[in-house]
């Protein structure tokens, strides 16, 4: 029996179109389960990046300092009773064109698998419904009905781990290996792959691409610009597709 092929996912800024953990915070800000104080960082940290007066990882740390503050006299039930709100409500801002190669894969018979640096309880559910075979995100630690603070399993910055472990134990050929992902913590694992893509880098991702000679596609508005990379660091347009 041959080994099956395999192709992996970022979720966050790849096929959501932004990031489920924001989406999550901004939840438990709306439902009053942030306090007085970090609810007050989140919408002016929020502003300043929007007015861009501070960078984006400003703004990221803000919101992760207030799910810090906030987890462990949250409920497991509102946790996931939140998670699920976020998904039913916010799983249709996708990319097309991500959204569209995944379909494309699937009929080619590849296994799918996201990972992603959001929390399983959303990120299962949200990768479930684009069709994933199965879905690695972070594990907060639980102690009965309350959260301890800590985490069990950490994706961001072992994403190359993860996949090789993952690989090993259910026997996937990294042969025509496909992985996908828009930022500097994915560079571990479309290295791994024979057919690496970057989906609207950062500038951390890009200047990588442009080093390793990496595909490059941006999409925009109703057009997916597709960049293939030469192995100079310049790049031809290979394709414009409307969506």
């Amino acid at each position: 029996m041959s080994q099956r092929k395999f192709a992996a996912f970022d979720i966050d800024g790849t096929l959501f179109r932004w990031q489920l953990f924001h989406e999550f915070v901004f939840a438990l800000k709306d439902a009053g389960l942030l306090d007085t104080a970090a609810t007050q960082a989140v919408d002016d940290s929020f502003l300043d990046w929007t007015a861009r007066k501070i960078p984006f990882s400003d703004y990221e740390k803000t919101v992760v300092d207030a799910f810090k503050s906030c987890i462990t006299t949250l409920s497991t039930s509102d946790f996931e009773r939140i998670s699920n709100e976020v998904v039913k409500k916010s799983s249709h801002k996708v990319y097309k064109f991500t959204r569209e190669y995944i379909q494309e894969l699937k009929k080619q018979g590849y296994f799918l698998l996201a990972i992603t640096g959001s929390h399983q309880e959303i990120a299962g559910p949200f990768a479930e419904l684009y069709g994933f075979d199965d879905c690695i995100g972070a594990i907060i630690e639980r102690k009965g009905t309350s959260f301890t603070g800590g985490i069990e399993r950490y994706t961001y910055g072992r994403k190359d781990e993860i996949i090789k472990e993952y690989a090993k134990e259910h026997d996937f050929t990294f042969e025509d290996s496909v992985a996908v992902g828009d930022s500097e913590g994915d560079i571990s694992m479309l290295a791994l792959a024979e057919k690496p893509l970057a989906f609207n880098p950062t500038h951390a991702l890009l200047e990588e691409a442009k080093k390793r000679g990496w595909d490059v596609v941006i999409e925009r508005k109703n057009v997916a610009y597709k960049l293939r990379g030469e192995k100079d660091g310049t790049y031809l347009l290979a394709e414009a597709n409307h969506l």
